[in-house]
């Protein structure tokens, strides 16, 4: 399995849950014949079918925060991993590893968390070891009421990090140093705020603080101020040229539903 990254939902937000003018569905990271998938909001089951992926082999589980859009097909991920539930004894065959919020295994029923290896609560800064790759919590600003953490796989031959919903502070930048590729949840265009969110201007400066520059950024969880309901355009195109004009990183990939990125496609070597 050569790595990759598989766009199961370029959308984010209630617009899009609604609509499914963008899908919702995470996005797939296969690394070092591993399979894990993150943030799998509404549709991902179905998404997975449409694009032709295997959910049998998954075998990670991420979900950044307990919000629908990230975390509503979680149980349906978990139960259709595995072909067959249990012996004919009625034990079950316990598959893979789900790395989460304490908040969210509030929601997880424990049927589902019994089919489980391993489940590990984690935050921002904390540290995962899994078959030879680190995995490491980013910070995130986004919700008051939620808890909630980006994710960093630092890999033998490159880094790549998820930044998940947030808001630009203080280290922002300093926590992606080191990475190639940076998957930036940006909900909407230009200058167009959104509270616990980026919009495109706000994170520009904070992208040319990285040190060193970026192999590849990849835009996705777009909002409907970005493209959909309420937006009078796409202006997906328009945000990769601004990051392009004023970024020094070169390659600018928007996400589009059912993108396949090779990994090697995307590094400087």
């Amino acid at each position: 399995m050569e790595d990759e990254i598989v766009i199961l939902g370029s959308g984010g937000g209630r617009h899009h849950i609604r609509t499914q003018h963008r899908a919702t569905g995470g996005i797939l990271f296969k690394f070092n014949g591993i399979q894990a998938h993150i943030d799998p909001g509404p549709g991902a089951i179905v998404r997975l079918n449409q694009y032709h992926e295997d959910p049998t082999k998954t075998e990670m589980f991420i979900v950044t925060h307990v919000h629908i859009d990230h975390f509503n097909d979680l149980s349906a991920i978990i139960e259709s991993s595995r072909e067959s539930l249990h012996d004919k004894k009625y034990d079950y065959f316990r598959k893979g590893i789900l790395l989460t919020t304490n908040e969210t295994l509030r929601y997880v029923s424990d049927y589902h968390l019994n089919m489980l290896e391993k489940v590990v609560p984690f935050k921002a800064g904390d540290i995962f070891h899994y078959k030879g790759v680190k995995i490491i919590g980013t910070k995130v600003l986004h919700s008051p009421k939620n808890e909630g953490f980006g994710v960093k796989f630092n890999l033998q031959d490159y880094s790549i990090a998820f930044s998940s919903d947030t808001m630009v502070f203080d280290g922002f930048s300093e926590q992606f140093s080191g990475a190639n590729i940076l998957i930036l949840n940006l909900l909407r265009p230009d200058s167009v705020t959104c509270k616990r969110h980026l919009c495109t201007d706000e994170v520009i400066p904070y992208l040319n603080k990285l040190e060193p520059c970026l192999d590849a950024l990849i835009i996705t969880h777009f909002g409907s101020y970005m493209d959909g309901p309420r937006s009078e355009r796409n202006h997906v195109p328009s945000q990769v040229k601004k990051f392009k004009e004023k970024t020094k990183i070169k390659k600018v990939i928007p996400a589009e539903d059912g993108l396949k990125i090779k990994i090697s496609d995307l590094l400087n070597k």
